[in-house]
């Protein structure tokens, strides 16, 4: 990923304010600040959490300037703007939104132009003051309350809008974590739905995650309550994600379930809630290469196993064997050197 920064700009949304403080001059973006935005951009559009999108249908404030923006450079400082009175409007929508700096670059991923709204909620700093007391140096430290968010940190929402010449089949990568959490708080799909008037793709990286992910939550719920069974149904999960190129829910949970139906009606309500709505897709085998190839197991004593997903089911190397008083054994066989970090 070769990101250049061509045009940036920062405004400033305060909540307590009317209107936001729209900036009338772009950002020089000297070295510093291409490594600050490169960073922020490489780290958002691959994080995990990160989905696909398009804009809905209809007139659509922040979809119609980006896209003018790609390809009128002298839109720019008006169109960053519209965007930032957009977003404005948006947070006004609901008290616990708090004030934000909103950054808009114009920018290029391996020569194809792309639009960049980061909201840079504010962090907490400090850094250090000096001052003259009697002749006398004094070095305190002071606390920053509207820090940016530095290369270290994550941006929690921001949107990415990408060439429809090059992108046929999605036009937004969206990063924002409070998606599916509380989703039926307003303040949750403020910047998804009000702000950005988008929705999500439910690809086959997406199908992939919420299976394994909703399977193994669903499982701990089911271990607290005693079901035996929970831990087959972790294990079907593993197994299959890894195996097979398609998953078809329906026949994959009769296969793990058997003649529970119950159970099994009760696990594909619980994937629909969490939204895996296909009914059949694609593994994405990229994401399980590269998130699933060790498993982690940890004990009720906080000891930790990280095994690869191969040896884990081979016999010959490790084994969890269950006791008649209802706990497991784990065996590592056949080392041959063992090494202390």
């Amino acid at each position: 990923m070769a990101i250049e920064i061509k045009k940036a700009i920062i405004h400033v949304l305060d909540k307590d304010s009317n209107e936001p403080i729209l900036n009338e001059f772009e950002l020089d973006v000297n070295e510093d600040l291409q490594l600050f935005f490169e960073k922020h951009i490489s780290k958002s559009i691959s994080d995990d959490n990160a989905r696909k999108g398009n804009f809905k249908d209809g007139l659509n404030v922040v979809k119609e300037v980006c896209f003018r923006i790609s390809s009128d450079n002298e839109y720019f400082l008006e169109g960053s703007k519209d965007i930032a009175r957009q977003l404005f409007r948006a947070m006004k929508t609901n008290s616990s939104i708090s004030s934000t700096d909103l950054v808009v670059c114009l920018y290029e991923n391996d020569n194809v132009p792309a639009v960049a709204i980061l909201k840079m909620d504010y962090t907490v700093s400090f850094i250090h003051d000096i001052e003259m007391v009697e002749s006398k140096f004094k070095i305190s430290i002071k606390k920053q309350d509207i820090s940016l968010p530095g290369v270290n940190q994550r941006i929690q929402k921001c949107a990415f809008v990408l060439s429809p010449a090059v992108y046929s089949e999605h036009e937004l990568v969206i990063l924002d974590n409070q998606i599916g959490k509380d989703a039926d708080e307003p303040v949750a799909q403020f910047f998804l739905q009000t702000f950005l008037g988008a929705e999500l793709i439910l690809d086959s990286k997406t199908c992939t995650k919420i299976l394994k992910t909703e399977t193994e939550n669903w499982v701990r719920s089911k271990a607290k309550e005693g079901e035996p069974f929970a831990e087959e149904v972790r294990n079907f999960v593993n197994d299959a994600i890894h195996q097979e190129d398609e998953i078809d829910i329906e026949s994959f949970s009769n296969k793990v379930f058997g003649s529970k139906e119950e159970l099994r009606d009760e696990y594909i309500n619980n994937l629909k809630e969490k939204g895996l709505t296909h009914e059949k897709f694609e593994v994405d085998r990229e994401w399980v290469d590269k998130k699933l190839s060790k498993i982690r197991l940890k004990t009720n004593d906080n000891i930790e196993v990280l095994i690869d997903y191969d040896l884990y089911g081979d016999r010959d190397k490790f084994e969890i064997i269950s006791n008649a008083d209802g706990t497991k054994t784990i065996v590592i066989k056949n080392v041959t050197s063992l090494n202390q970090n």
